[in-house]
């Protein structure tokens, strides 16, 4: 039977697997807030972002967490999409290394 500590890295090894996901996530909303202008798009990403901000968080990655929270409120703040971006890629950056 695995311990503890064994479970949780198994979590954490799952959970850093799935954040290529999430950044494909975003990169969609970003790409579609870029096409259409829609309100709703960036609500997307400003949601998705929020999310991983927190996801992060709660597995002890600090990093991750404030550069996903970057992104977040540029988002919520309705930044331009060179601003965007460049946060984006900060958090693509960040999850890489």
């Amino acid at each position: 039977m695995a311990t503890l500590d064994e479970k949780l890295a198994e979590l954490n090894k799952k959970y850093a697997a799935a954040l290529g996901g999430r950044i494909i996530e975003l990169e969609v909303f970003l790409s579609a807030y870029e096409n259409t202008g829609s309100y709703s798009d960036l609500e997307k990403l400003y949601k998705s972002a929020h999310a991983v901000a927190g996801s992060a968080r709660t597995f002890g990655l600090p990093e991750v967490t404030d550069r996903a929270k970057e992104l977040e409120l540029a988002a919520r703040d309705g930044a331009g999409t060179e601003i965007l971006h460049k946060n984006l890629s900060a958090l693509k950056k960040c999850i890489s290394s």
